[in-house]
């Protein structure tokens, strides 16, 4: 499909394809919704076989409505809508960059640092989402992109300082499930659950998902933050009747026992946004994004630790440092050591001296 055109956009290469319909990477060929020609954009395009299915085209039309409704840096920008010779599409802002499904999928496990950024950049952008009066309702890692780098060089600059980590753009996409939070948000007209079953929030089993709000946002958050940091979904299984009584009933391991590099802090905030209880979790996305610009300075984790060591009536658990470590976001001092390392080898003395805390 290459060189066609849609409406004022071009079609260069397809970039997915889903159940709704395909995303091609496209260009702006005349003006369009406050864009000059040349502009490069996403353009999702509903396949032919679900248009003449009223509630497909309904979600496609509901997709468009709430994305044109949302300005925030932390969500994919819905661009411009429309209908070309029976074709409905979207328009929406053009990211480079890795899902975090891609990421874990390149490096295992996630470092903390990183994790707690995509954590807060999601938060953020949900949080935006939520003040629209709308609940997401299909967050994974498949729908959240890393922009501006590949897997490693998104881990090597999540690991920096924060003011370096300005280079890793995090952003929620596909709004293509999304609701507002007073509609049934659990079925679809043929009984099938809307979303990802292993992210859902155990409320939207039940009562027929009505009344859920943004904490099911958040229950997912947390299963995806499980994943990145343990290298795997703690619900997951083949079978979507295990899955189902897993996310209903199980608590999924502490996580710092599955990765005992994972700080206490950190361990506690994702297994709050994993309760099963949506009053247990944090009480909304903007509560949350506090809670991470504090850290272990915020009031809530101060709280926890006390309550935490009073009840195991002994200090916190202390992160374990493996033998060897991953060197993030050094590399000026690593090309230095490099190079005093080849000056001695040629006869050139000279003494290093490297410090720092362990890990």
């Amino acid at each position: 499909m290459g060189g066609a055109t849609i409406g004022a956009y071009r079609i260069d290469r397809e970039l997915g394809s889903g159940g709704m319909g395909t995303v091609f990477a496209a260009t702006t060929i005349a003006p369009a919704a406050g864009m000059s020609a040349g502009c490069r954009v996403a353009l999702k395009v509903i396949h032919p076989h679900v248009i003449s299915d009223t509630a497909s085209l309904a979600r496609f039309r509901r997709e468009a409505e709430i994305g044109l409704s949302i300005r925030h840096p932390n969500v994919v920008m819905t661009l411009d809508a429309g209908e070309s010779d029976g074709r409905h599409w979207l328009a929406l802002e053009y990211v480079e960059g890795v899902t975090l499904h891609a990421l874990r999928a390149e490096l295992g496990i996630v470092p903390e640092q990183l994790c707690r950024y995509v954590a807060h950049e999601v938060a953020a952008g949900l949080a935006a989402i939520h003040a629209a009066g709308i609940v997401h309702r299909d967050i994974k890692p498949e729908n959240v992109i890393v922009a501006g780098a590949s897997g490693r060089g998104v881990a090597q600059n999540g690991a920096r300082a924060p003011d370096a980590r300005q280079d890793c753009v995090v952003k929620v996409m596909d709004l293509g499930v999304a609701r507002g939070a007073e509609h049934d948000a659990r079925v679809t007209k043929t009984g099938a659950f809307v979303g990802s079953l292993q992210y859902a929030a155990p409320e939207q089993f039940s009562g027929g998902g009505l009344g859920i709000d943004g904490r099911v946002d958040l229950h997912a958050l947390g299963v995806v933050l499980y994943e990145l940091s343990s290298g795997a979904n703690p619900f997951a299984d083949d079978d979507w009747r295990v899955v189902f009584q897993r996310v209903l009933k199980e608590t999924p391991r502490a996580l710092g026992t599955v990765n005992p590099q994972i700080s206490p802090y950190f361990e506690e905030l994702v297994h709050t946004l994993l309760a099963k209880d949506p009053a247990a979790r944090f009480a909304s996305a903007a509560e949350l994004v506090a809670v991470l610009d504090a850290g272990e300075g915020s009031a809530w984790w101060t709280a926890r630790a006390q309550a935490i060591a009073s009840a195991a009536q002994r200090p916190l658990r202390r992160v374990a440092l493996p033998r060897e470590t991953a060197l993030f976001g050094r590399d000026d001092e690593i090309a230095a050591l490099h190079a005093a390392f080849d000056a001695a080898r040629s006869g050139a003395g000279g003494t290093v001296l490297v410090e720092g805390e362990a890990g």
